[in-house]
């Protein structure tokens, strides 16, 4: 499913962020800087060494904040949870032609890393909400199992956080419910 330009790899970044705490286990996937430094890099922000404890306490408080969008209410409480993200994170939209065309970037490239990753997260689920509404951002509906995904489904019938784990636990326990009830 496309949003908008801007929004299709950036929407990702939120998830892979809020997805780095496993709220049901309270296991940290982002345990260190080294940790932030390769969710950083994997999504294309360039960085000057390790990160710092300052930056990763920073992350930490992000990710609770996109967490925090994905389980709004309502469109009108996720949009005011993204503007302070991009208020916080000093967004400074800007159009560039730096690689031929014009197009939009929405941070100062010289601003701190995890300033990069909150703005540019914020307006791609911005993007998503503005485009379709909160019917695309979810948190999985497996047992056991809090992670948040964009559903780019075209259908947006996606309930899980990836059909391969959570998705064939639930057909699985159904199975077994089914079989359960059938033997009795």
């Amino acid at each position: 499913m496309r949003f908008t330009s801007y929004s299709e790899d950036p929407a990702t970044w939120a998830e892979d962020l809020v997805n780095t705490y496993n709220v049901v286990r309270e296991r940290e996937k982002m345990p260190d800087p080294a940790a932030l430094a390769e969710l950083l890099l994997a999504h294309g922000i360039r960085i000057k060494g390790v990160p710092t404890r300052k930056d990763l306490e920073r992350a930490r408080a992000l990710r609770t904040a996109l967490r925090e969008v994905f389980g709004a209410s309502d469109e009108a409480t996720a949009v005011a949870l993204l503007n302070g993200i991009l208020a916080e994170h000093q967004a400074v939209p800007h159009y560039t032609d730096h690689d031929g065309e014009w197009h939009l970037h929405v941070t100062d490239p010289q601003a701190p890393p995890v300033d990069q990753y909150a703005v540019n997260a914020a307006m791609g689920l911005l993007g998503v909400i503005t485009t379709t509404g909160m019917s695309r951002l979810h948190i999985c509906d497996g047992n056991r199992c809090e992670e948040v995904f964009v559903d780019v489904s075209r259908n947006q019938s996606r309930r899980y956080c990836s059909p391969q784990i959570c998705g064939n636990r639930a057909s699985a326990a159904a199975h077994r419910a089914r079989r359960r009830g059938a033997t009795r």
